[in-house]
């Protein structure tokens, strides 16, 4: 039943009518919550006045604290429980994408950058504070190539100033190189200890007392005429000296000019015969002396084959199904072997300059990222140097220790030293990396692949400074992405922006950011992009800390609206002051 509060004036609106309930009230019968519309509207609004039955009525009166008297048709009703208010602020939830909001296309273009064929490298541009670096170190963490091989240098025996490059299975190189130095270690040990002991000094005296009777053989028929004629055969350090001689002994030259004329005529008939036949006996002499060297330098060989071979034989034995590898332990073992020649007698140390390490460290496997933080020729190509025994040594540059995967050069850094550019850009051209030589180090090595992908994060004045100094350089790197500073309204909606911000939030371990700071971090960065909405991490970064500094006074768990608010007021004070 309907009536009217006021019967001259009627409303145009039609009004609401609550109908008589005719069911039963049921034990489990809950009270009619009121619609939204109808809680919205107060009693004073509106004219219109609804009666409520008897029946309606107990039902409503059922709702509040039971008592023993409450029941309705001998039912007791259970009382509603209010609803749970939660304690504390609702931190906004940081984006589960781990790049940077806002950078979708630019994401897409560098992940199908990275994901192509070697060689094609790759400028992210961007203002600073866009997070270029991290971008790229992450997306490239997530490619996975096939390793490259490494590379180990062993010094060319028949040219001690150039060292061949040879190939070992990925993530042996280190390993390798350590254990042939190993062996070395042990082999010129043990070539030291041989060339000392009693067996190699006897076999070098026999060897000398063979010498000596090969050479007094050949002319031993031509002092035995010459004596018969009274004619000695003298041996000096210039070679064979023929002279008279009365009695078995030497005549002296003032007593040889005394003699009769005939007779000294005679005399030197007899010696320039002799001459003659001993001339043509001595030519023969340097064939026995280099028959003699020859067993020598065979001496020296298997001296040092026996100190060799048995520390290579395991490494050979593990080597023996890669070809390259195996190829470059027999290098080795025949540079040792030729290194020897210099070794007569073991006087001093023996230190044969065989092998330069190349790779990374066996402590340390080639990183698939890696991010050039010092800058030089020598530290992207690597350089031949001298180690702690004056031997020439190999230090791996960025370019060979990033393998097959990245190396990330920030743009500026290069412009800084335009060396380390021209030495970078030569190795991008040739798609090759020759190690630079130290000062007063005289040696060449062999190129290796270049097999890395060089990101350069740039910015428009860092590229244009790098331009000037190679003018095409852009020809170096097929793929450029640039970071958005800004983004649409329309593409970057107030929650994507929080968890964004969330999400930068702890990346610096700052405290969670309350729900109500959305929105004024949100109209902030629409005022910094000037109707767009920015990007910049810098001051998004440099605004959290404060407002995290303000909330540390009050010991609060989360950034709130308050503490943004205040460091915003901050700012606009110290800009105005």
């Amino acid at each position: 039943m309907v009536f009217w509060r006021n019967r001259s004036e009627k409303k145009a609106e039609t009004p609401v009518i609550v109908e008589e309930e005719r069911a039963e009230v049921t034990a489990d019968a809950k009270p009619p919550a009121l619609t939204q519309a109808q809680s919205a509207v107060p009693a004073a609004e509106t004219n219109v006045v609804t009666l409520v039955t008897n029946r309606l009525a107990d039902r409503l009166a059922g709702v509040g604290a039971p008592t023993d008297a409450d029941a309705v048709g001998g039912q007791d009703l259970k009382p509603v429980k209010p609803p749970s208010v939660p304690q504390g602020l609702v931190a906004v939830d940081p984006v589960t994408e781990p790049h940077h909001f806002g950078q979708r296309r630019a994401v897409a273009k560098i992940r199908s950058a990275l994901a192509s064929s070697r060689g094609g490298h790759l400028v992210i541009m961007g203002e600073a504070g866009t997070g270029r670096l991290a971008l790229a170190e992450t997306l490239a963490a997530e490619v996975i190539r096939e390793p490259a091989a490494d590379w180990i240098y062993v010094v060319d025996r028949q040219a001690p100033s150039r060292a061949r490059a040879f190939s070992v299975p990925s993530g042996e190189g280190g390993r390798v190189a350590h254990e042939i130095h190993v062996a070395l270690d042990k082999a010129s040990a043990a070539f030291e200890r041989q060339i000392k002991s009693d067996e190699h000094r006897i076999s070098l005296d026999l060897l000398d007392e063979e010498t000596r009777y090969l050479s007094e053989k050949a002319v031993d028929q031509v002092r035995q005429r010459a004596e018969s004629q009274n004619i000695a055969v003298v041996k000096s350090l210039d070679g064979y000296v023929l002279a008279p001689m009365h009695e078995g002994r030497v005549v002296r030259s003032d007593v040889f000019r005394a003699l009769p004329e005939a007779l000294k005529r005679n005399v030197e008939a007899k010696i320039t015969t002799l001459e003659g036949e001993l001339q043509s006996i001595v030519s023969t002499l340097p064939d026995v002396e280099f028959e003699a060297g020859e067993k020598f330098e065979m001496l020296m060989r298997q001296t040092a084959l026996r100190a060799i071979r048995p520390s290579l034989q395991p490494l050979k034995r593990l080597c023996a199904d890669v070809p390259s590898a195996a190829a470059a332990i027999e290098a080795v073992e025949e540079t040792f072997v030729a290194a020897t020649s210099a070794a007569i007698g073991g006087s001093g140390a023996f230190l044969p300059a065989t092998l330069l390490d190349c790779g990374a460290d066996k402590r340390e496997a080639a990183r698939p990222v890696m991010t050039a933080r010092r800058i030089s020729a020598a530290s992207l190509l690597g350089e031949i140097g001298r180690d702690a025994r004056g031997r020439p040594t190999h230090v791996p540059g960025y370019l060979m220790r990033a393998g097959s995967g990245f190396l990330i050069i920030e743009a500026w850094r290069l412009v800084a030293e335009p060396a380390a550019w021209a030495a970078l850009s030569s190795a991008l051209a040739a798609k090759e990396i020759v190690p630079v030589s130290a000062p007063g180090i005289a040696m060449s090595v062999d190129p290796v692949p270049l097999a890395a992908t060089v990101i350069l994060i740039a910015d428009d004045q860092s590229l244009a400074k790098l331009e000037a100094l190679e003018p095409g350089m852009r020809r170096y790197f097929p793929h450029i992405a640039t970071l958005a500073t800004t983004a649409a309204v329309a593409d970057m909606s107030e929650r994507e922006f929080a968890q964004g911000v969330a999400r930068l939030a702890e990346a610096q371990s700052l405290k969670p950011i309350a729900q109500d700071v959305a929105p004024i971090l949100y109209k902030d960065a629409v005022r910094r992009g000037g109707g767009r909405v920015s990007l910049a991490g810098i001051p998004l970064v440099n605004l959290l800390h404060e407002a995290a500094e303000i909330g540390d006074v009050t010991g609060a768990a989360e950034i709130r609206a308050s503490d943004v608010n205040e460091a915003l007021a901050q700012r606009a004070d110290g800009a105005s002051s």
